[in-house]
């Protein structure tokens, strides 16, 4: 749950008649085509969309930050695509779900009323359900477009072609990005290497990260599956960890590649390492990772248990924050709230005791809202799931406030492409950070 992070923003513009010329040199005029109602949530003059919202208040205790007025935030990238011409000529109107990160039965909820009672045209925001239930309610079951984050690709190749998008990337496609650096790079060399997975995500070890150490040609170690659920009580999952624990050390496990969001939280890294000290830890889940990492380095853990931790990576939340598309983020929020967004570098605990990212709310909102924008607009004024699926499948590269290099295609719904292999140092100040590998490079490719 401490590595919920996201995207989002928008710029507009509205469509113009011209004149061509037309066979026999006669002169024509070409009008914009009139917009109409021409789907569910879509009238002449605004779409309706969904924007979910994470409940931190619920999950207080188990968190030491805050993403601010949520709602606020995103309301502001709405206003500022409104107030400049909308997507076409529509405005957005947005409905607003908060719900509680724990279990599904409130993004289930959320699903049923977003689609059946609201009738919104897609829904945005951290949908958080990792046994993917909600996410395919909203796609596969209503036929609603959503474009969220933490997706698995075995969601998205049960939605409708075009409907369950992200601007990330999805945990399979960075096992095979990690395992084409790692080949490069030599990093795995002598090492046996065992997979720890919860039930959630041991169908994308077992088909993913299993298939591609084989393809290496390493030694491979028992994997290890705990039960680690919706529930707070990880008393069993502790248990069984302890269980693998044992059998790894008569295996002479000496790397650990560890699969999903669950299994990479604190609580079980601290146990790991301090039965294998020198044990290289590898994960497909770097936003929980980090975070969980730069709170090691605030609590004073010295070893860092997620010390020299890889992954496939791209910007530093550091090198992303001074990018043009993210500093014209901030600078819309900061007008609209006369306040000032201090970035990841600056960032402290207040006086209770939490950080305050408010800049990871602003790139998040102003992300999501600027890639729905973006294709919608490209999808034209007949705006449809059909017009906007076939947008989808032809767009190729595509500018996101996320990345610096994104795209999408028939059967490439998870956008990002910039990457490069990265270890945790705690040493970067001032939190410690993802320290590069390899050279930043196209991972599409």
């Amino acid at each position: 749950m401490a590595g919920l992070l996201l995207i989002a923003l928008v710029l507009a513009a509205c469509g113009s008649s011209k004149k061509s010329t037309g066979g026999g040199g006669k002169t024509t005029t070409t009008a914009t085509p009139q917009l109409t109602a021409s789907f569910r949530g879509v009238t002449a003059d605004s779409i309706k969309i969904g924007i979910v919202i994470i409940d931190y208040k619920t999950i207080a205790d188990f968190v030491d930050f805050t993403r601010g007025d949520q709602q606020k935030i995103a309301q502001s990238f709405v206003d500022d695509i409104n107030a400049n011409g909308g997507v076409l000529g529509r405005k957005i109107v947005p409905v607003y779900k908060t719900y509680k990160p724990i279990g599904n039965q409130d993004t289930l909820a959320i699903c049923t009323a977003l689609t059946q009672d609201e009738k919104v045209f897609a829904v945005l925001g951290v949908f958080i359900d990792f046994s993917g239930d909600s996410q395919l309610c909203l796609t596969r079951d209503h036929q609603t477009i959503h474009i969220g984050h933490e997706l698995k690709q075995q969601w998205i190749s049960e939605a409708p072609p075009g409907l369950l998008l992200t601007p990330d990337i999805t945990a399979e496609r960075r096992v095979n990005v990690v395992m084409n650096l790692i080949k490069q790079k030599g990093t795995l060399a002598g090492k046996k290497v065992a997979i720890l997975a919860d039930p959630d995500s041991k169908a994308s070890a077992d088909s993913v990260i299993k298939t591609g150490l084989t393809g290496l040609g390493l030694q491979q170690g028992s994997e290890a599956v705990i039960n680690v659920g919706g529930s707070t009580d990880t008393s069993q999952a502790q248990a069984q960890l302890d269980s693998f624990i044992e059998k790894w050390k008569g295996e002479g496990v000496n790397a650990l590649f560890m699969a999903g969001a669950n299994v990479s939280s604190k609580q079980f890294v601290e146990k790991i390492k301090k039965a294998f000290p020198n044990m290289l830890l590898l994960t497909d889940f770097p936003s929980g990772v980090h975070e969980a990492a730069q709170d090691e380095v605030k609590a004073k853990k010295n070893p860092n248990p997620y010390e020299g931790a890889i992954t496939a990576e791209g910007e530093t939340a550091s090198e992303h924050y001074k990018s043009p598309a993210v500093k014209k983020c901030v600078a819309t929020w900061e007008k609209a709230s006369g306040t000032t967004v201090v970035g990841p570098d600056d960032l402290k605990p207040g006086p209770d005791g939490k950080r305050a990212e408010i800049y990871i709310a602003v790139e998040d909102f102003c992300g999501e809202l600027a890639m729905f924008k973006t294709i919608a607009e490209k999808a034209g004024a007949n705006l449809t799931n059909a017009t906007w699926v076939d947008t989808v499948h032809k767009f190729g590269s595509i500018s996101l406030v996320s990345t610096n290099i994104a795209s999408l295609h028939t059967g490439k719904y998870d956008a990002d492409d910039a990457f490069r292999l990265e270890a945790f140092d705690s040493s970067i100040a001032p939190n410690g950070d993802w320290k590069p590998l390899t050279e930043l490079a196209d991972a599409s490719k």
